[in-house]
C-alpha cells in the first residue's frame, strides 16, 4: 500500500532557518529527509531557534521510533513478528504504536465496509508475484489468499490503558504494567499498515513537536500532510492566510513537483493523497493499479486516477484515502458526505483519454466533496494576495 509522492508543502517565504528580525517573534525551521519510502519535511514554528530545534529533533526521533515498529518490511518490527507467529495460537506483545495505529485502520476498516483493510497483504504478494511470472493470479489463487484476508481474524488486546488525550498523540497514555497484544488467527495472514502508517506517524511527529515547544508544525511525507495549528503573523506575507498551503499533485505529471491541480489551506487537518494512474502492477503487457479491492483481490479501476482526503484524524484520513478508490466515485463521496469535519476530491480520466502517452492531452475529470471547495485557493496567486 505504499503511495507514490502526491502532495506536499507550498513552501513559504524563508530558508531552512527563517529567523524573525526581533528575538520575541516566533522563528520557522525546516529540514527533510529520506525515510518511508518517500521524502519527508518537517516545519516546526517556536518561540526561538533553540525551542524549535529540539522540536525538530524530537520529531525525527518519533518518526525513526514508530517507523521501526509498524513497517513489515523491517524484519525486526513488531508487524513483521505479528506477521511471523501468526497462525501460531497464541498473542505477539507489540509497542502500544501498533495497537493505536491498528486501531485507526480498524475504524477506515469499518466506515468503508471493509473497502480498506490493512490485512490485505496476502493478495498484495500474489499481484507482486504475478509480475514476475507475467500472468495474472488465477480465480483458485485469489479465493486462497482472501481466505487469509479480514480484520475478523485480527485479535487486538490492550490492557492497562487510559484513553490518549490528543488525537495522533504520540503513544498512548499508560498506567504500569500496560501490555498490548496482537495476534492473526490463521497462518499466512499479513499486516500491511502501508495505507494508514505514514498519516499515523506524521501525527505522532506533529504531536511531538508541540510537546517539546512548537506553537504550530507541519509534516509532508510523500502524499501525506499533517498541519498543526497555523502560522504567527510574523511568518505570513501581508493580507495572507496563517493557515498551512500545501499542494495537491497533478496526476499526470506525478515526478514534477511543479505540476500541481489545486492548493489547500489547513489548519489541524490532515491531507493524504493516493495517485496511482502511472503506478501498479504490470502483467502480461496490461497494466493493473497497485492498490487492490480486499473484498474481491482485484486491483481497482485506475481511471480514478487521484483521491485526496482532508480530514481531522491523520490516520484515518491516510486510510479512507486507500478505502475511497476501491469504493469508487459514487459510493465514496456519498461516505465522505457522511463524515464530520472529511473532505475529498477525486480525479477521473474519461475512457476517451485513457491510455493517451501525452499527458498534456489527459482531461481530468474532478468530483469534489460539498466543502471542498472551500479549503482550495489558486496556487499560482502572488503570495500575499487574497483569493
Amino acid at each position: 500500500m505504499r503511495r507514490t509522492r502526491a502532495a506536499w508543502l507550498i513552501a513559504t517565504a524563508g530558508a531552512a532557518l527563517a529567523l524573525a528580525g526581533c528575538a520575541r517573534k516566533p522563528v520557522e525551521l525546516v529540514e527533510s529527509r529520506e525515510a518511508m519510502d518517500t521524502l519527508v519535511t518537517v516545519r516546526a514554528i517556536a518561540p526561538d531557534s533553540k525551542t524549535a530545534r529540539a522540536a525538530i529533533d524530537a520529531a525525527w526521533k518519533e518518526m525513526d521510533f514508530a517507523a521501526k515498529r509498524l513497517d513489515r518490511y523491517t524484519e525486526d518490527s513488531d508487524v513483521s513478528r505479528v506477521n511471523r507467529d501468526a497462525g501460531g495460537g497464541f498473542l505477539t506483545t507489540v509497542d502500544p504504536a501498533v495497537t493505536s495505529c491498528l486501531a485507526a485502520a480498524k475504524e477506515a476498516y469499518d466506515l468503508t465496509g471493509g473497502a480498506f483493510d490493512p490485512t490485505v497483504g496476502p493478495v498484495l504478494e500474489l499481484w507482486h508475484k504475478a509480475t514476475e511470472r507475467g500472468t495474472p493470479p488465477t480465480e483458485v489463487e485469489i479465493q486462497a489468499a482472501l481466505g487469509l484476508v479480514g480484520m475478523d481474524k485480527v485479535e487486538i488486546h490492550a490492557f492497562g490503558v487510559d484513553k490518549a488525550p490528543l488525537p495522533g498523540a504520540p503513544g498512548t497514555a499508560t498506567r504500569e504494567g500496560a501490555v498490548y497484544l496482537v495476534g492473526l488467527y490463521k497462518k499466512g495472514m499479513m499486516l500491511d499498515l502501508g495505507g494508514v502508517e505514514k498519516g499515523y506517524i506524521a501525527g505522532r511527529m506533529a504531536r511531538r513537536m508541540q510537546q517539546h515547544g512548537a506553537t504550530a508544525a507541519l509534516v509532508a511525507a510523500g502524499g501525506d500532510v499533517y498541519a498543526l495549528g497555523e502560522r504567527p503573523a510574523n511568518l505570513v506575507p501581508p493580507g495572507g492566510d496563517p493557515r498551512w498551503a500545501v499542494g495537491v499533485q497533478d496526476p499526470r505529471y506525478p515526478d514534477d513537483r511543479e505540476k500541481l491541480y489545486t492548493a489547500l489551506r489547513l489548519r489541524d487537518q490532515e491531507v493524504s493523497t493516493s495517485g496511482h494512474y502511472e503506478r501498479g502492477y504490470t502483467v502480461g503487457g496490461t497494466r493493473y493499479s497497485h492498490i487492490v479491492n480486499p473484498r474481491t483481490g482485484q486491483p481497482v479501476n485506475r481511471h480514478l486516477a487521484s483521491i485526496t482526503i482532508v480530514g481531522p484524524d491523520p490516520a484515518v484520513a491516510d486510510a479512507l484515502a486507500t478505502g475511497v478508490a476501491v469504493l469508487g466515485v459514487e459510493k465514496g463521496l456519498a461516505l465522505v458526505e457522511t463524515l464530520p469535519g472529511v473532505e475529498c476530491l477525486l480525479l477521473v480520466i474519461p475512457d476517451s483519454d485513457f491510455g493517451q502517452t501525452d499527458p498534456a492531452k489527459v482531461t481530468l475529470v474532478p468530483y469534489r466533496s460539498s466543502g471542498f471547495a472551500a479549503l482550495e485557493f489558486d496556487p499560482n496567486m502572488p503570495a500575499g494576495k487574497k483569493d
